[in-house]
């Protein structure tokens, strides 16, 4: 019997690593019968709209924006809005924030502060990501576990297709650094994970990266927060959990294997960043397999 199997592997581009990300707050759906005007109103946070019956028109920012079926307009915080609803209509209205991982910087603007309507409309037909649209509905008439996850992880695939859609003239100058600077985080991130064994010196992995040890340093504060030397710290922690997770190692061998001095010093450094022993954390780590 034939067996036709294709595979579909995770994209390898950068963005998707980002640590950009937006997180749902609600959305509505306004089907019309008969006309009205929304008043004008300023915008806390963003606000997606799409039609899926148009036409839709609107006022933002002094301008005048028209819509038809399939087309998505983003409207960012402090934007100035009016609509102008009629028979007939029906369109989604999305509201999310944007926010960073623990620990990171704050996300940048997904805008140019003067960007202009029209540069705030999707480009192409977004008609099939109504989609994404009713399954958050889905979820939210459900309420099961786990429900405001897969809200966001809904919301997350939907926001990264329409940012996609937009000009990239309209992103801000952050938002368009994104994939260069995650691709140098990896970059930075990959070499360390091969000195996690060792004790190299800051210049040592600074030549490894084609950079001055300060320029690495200055690299390591923006991207991750920390020196290099803490960070390579952080990992070699990240791997000793990992170690006392899966491994049948004694403390004093996986001390050895990621470069300490001795067991007293690495047992000194993982409860520093973990507020536990090594021997105390093994247990919690193991119970928290299953």
């Amino acid at each position: 019997m034939p067996v036709h199997k294709q595979r579909f592997r995770r994209s390898r581009q950068v963005e998707a690593l980002v640590r950009v990300r937006p997180v749902f707050d609600d959305f509505h759906l306004l089907r019309m019968e008969g006309d009205y005007e929304y008043p004008r109103h300023q915008h806390a946070n963003y606000e997606a709209i799409l039609v899926e019956r148009g036409p839709y028109r609107c006022e933002l920012n002094g301008g005048n924006v028209t819509l038809v079926a399939g087309q998505m307009l983003v409207i960012k915080p402090g934007d100035w809005h009016s609509d102008q609803l009629r028979d007939g209509q029906l369109h989604y209205v999305l509201h999310f924030r944007l926010v960073a991982a623990p620990g990171e910087p704050p996300p940048p603007p997904l805008f140019r502060d003067d960007t202009s309507p029209a540069e705030q409309v999707c480009r192409g037909d977004y008609l099939r990501e109504a989609w994404f649209l009713r399954e958050l509905r889905a979820e939210a008439e459900n309420d099961q576990a786990y429900g405001a996850a897969v809200q966001d992880g809904l919301l997350g695939a939907l926001f990264w297709r329409l940012v996609r859609g937009l000009d990239p003239t309209a992103l801000s100058a952050g938002f368009r650094r994104i994939p260069a600077d995650e691709a140098r985080r990896e970059e930075i991130a990959q070499v360390f994970s091969r000195y996690v064994g060792e004790n190299p010196n800051v210049s040592e992995m600074a030549r490894a990266l084609g950079v001055s040890s300060r320029h690495l340093a200055n690299e390591c504060q923006r991207f991750f927060g920390l020196s290099p030397a803490r960070l390579l710290l952080r990992m070699k922690v990240e791997r000793a959990e990992e170690l006392l997770r899966y491994r049948s190692l004694r403390v004093k061998e996986i001390s050895e294997r990621l470069g300490f001095s001795n067991p007293y010093h690495f047992s000194t450094a993982f409860r520093r960043l973990r507020g536990q022993a090594p021997t105390e954390s093994r247990g919690s780590l193991r119970g928290a397999k299953g």
